[in-house]
């Protein structure tokens, strides 16, 4: 075996080692880890079964706070809505809800308050409706979590 092959293969091995700590390997590839404070961190998964086969929920945290998208599925591992966590402004979501055959349901965007009686969420601006053929059926407008209007789009019921 080549010396530089033989260096590469104990280097990475002490990497693996140095990384195994009570936390194990840590890595991109590593899931439900946590960091020095006890703080989620990386990619967490929940799972609807106890074999860990029927993924519930997929998210981001950075030391204890959840970032980017989250996605959640039924038992039967459908996609059923996404969310993309904004840094700025702080609170800030997109979301997308999916119809059971993949095909976008609705969509638009809200907002985590933290208030003096406790954390409020409300949809507000506008949001986008569709049949499950993905055409636009209808927009509703949400201010601080209230419909106050809505405008259907399309007068044909006949797919």
């Amino acid at each position: 075996m080549h010396v530089y092959s033989r260096l590469l293969i104990v280097s990475g091995w002490l990497l693996l080692v140095a990384c195994s700590t009570t936390h194990g390997p840590i890595g991109f590839w590593s899931r439900n880890r946590t960091d020095k404070q006890g703080e989620r961190q990386g990619p967490w998964r929940t799972y609807h079964d106890a074999d860990n086969q029927q993924v519930a929920t997929a998210v981001r945290f950075r030391h204890g706070r959840q970032v980017g998208r989250i996605s959640y599925y039924t038992t039967a591992g459908v996609l059923i809505e996404r969310e993309w966590l904004k840094r700025r402004p702080s609170g800030f979501v997109r979301i997308r809800y999916y119809h059971p055959n993949g095909k976008t349901l609705r969509k638009g965007q809200a907002r985590y308050v933290n208030e003096p009686d406790g954390p409020h969420f409300y949809w507000f601006g506008d949001w986008t409706l569709y049949d499950t053929a993905g055409r636009l059926v209808r927009m509703e407008t949400y201010k601080s979590g209230k419909l106050i209007q809505t405008v259907n789009l399309t007068t044909d019921q006949n797919p």
